[in-house]
């Protein structure tokens, strides 16, 4: 059918009776731009698509690495507040990594243990130290 449509738009009866190579080669290249056409406008929908998802992807990085930014600036500006405001912040030193202690993590059974044992002493101080009402 497509060849049938191509004969009947590109070449007359008579000149393919005549010149039937020169036809036939004619119909062939007439194929080939259109095939080429065709690509071309595949490619260039595939390019204009990748192109934008590259860009809301670059936005999405700027936008990332702007809320970065303003989080490290907020964060500066608590901390240097926090140091200007506190009495502690004279006597403190900066941290080195010979500095710091490393301990073991303890077992799981003992801090259960330990937190069982802390919880009872705090909650029977907090009882015993409610003042006692009178009355009934």
């Amino acid at each position: 059918m497509s060849k049938q449509l191509l004969n009947s738009v590109f070449s007359s009866k008579q000149v393919q009776r005549k010149f039937p190579i020169q036809a036939a080669f004619h119909i062939a290249l007439d194929g080939a731009l259109v095939g080429i056409l065709i690509t071309v406008a595949i490619m260039s929908s595939v390019a204009l698509h990748s192109q934008y998802l590259w860009t809301k992807s670059f936005t999405k990085l700027e936008t990332t690495r702007d809320l970065n930014r303003r989080i490290l600036e907020s964060t500066s500006i608590l901390e240097s507040y926090l140091l200007k405001n506190q009495k502690l912040s004279r006597n403190l030193v900066p941290t080195k990594a010979e500095d710091l202690i490393y301990v073991d993590r303890p077992k799981p059974e003992e801090t259960k243990k330990l937190f069982d044992v802390t919880f009872k002493s705090r909650f029977l101080e907090k009882i015993s130290s409610f003042p006692i009402k009178s009355g009934y």
